[in-house]
C-alpha cells in the first residue's frame, strides 16, 4: 500500500510539468516561451471558469433559488472534470488565436 502515494506523487509531478510547461518540476523538455505562455493562459482561464461555477452554485444555494438541486455522490469529481475540460477548451482557443496571429 505504500507504493500508491509514491506513484500518485510521480504522476502529479509530471502532470504539473506538462500542464505548465515548466521544466523545473521534472526536467521535462518544454517548447518555446510562447507555448509556455499558452499553457499558463489556459490554466488561468480554467481556474477562473471553475471559480465562477463555484460562485454561481454558492449564490444559488445561499438564496435558495433551486431547492431541488441534483446531488452527486462525488461532487469533487464533477469539479475536477470541469476544470480539466475547461483547460483543454481554453488551450484550444488560445492555440487557435496564436496560430492566427502568426499568419
Amino acid at each position: 500500500m505504500w507504493i500508491i502515494p509514491i506513484i500518485l506523487g510521480l504522476i502529479l509531478v509530471y502532470s504539473v510539468s506538462w500542464f505548465t510547461g515548466d521544466k523545473e518540476y521534472s526536467g521535462v523538455k518544454t517548447g518555446d516561451d510562447e507555448h509556455s505562455q499558452l499553457k499558463m493562459k489556459s490554466i488561468v482561464g480554467s481556474w477562473i471558469f471553475l471559480l465562477m461555477i463555484l460562485f454561481v452554485r454558492f449564490v444559488i444555494d445561499l438564496l435558495n433559488l433551486n431547492p431541488s438541486t441534483v446531488t452527486f455522490k462525488f461532487p469533487e469529481l464533477l469539479y475536477l472534470i470541469l476544470l480539466v475540460g475547461s483547460y483543454f477548451v481554453h488551450y484550444y482557443v488560445y492555440s487557435r488565436r496564436l496560430s492566427s496571429n502568426e499568419k
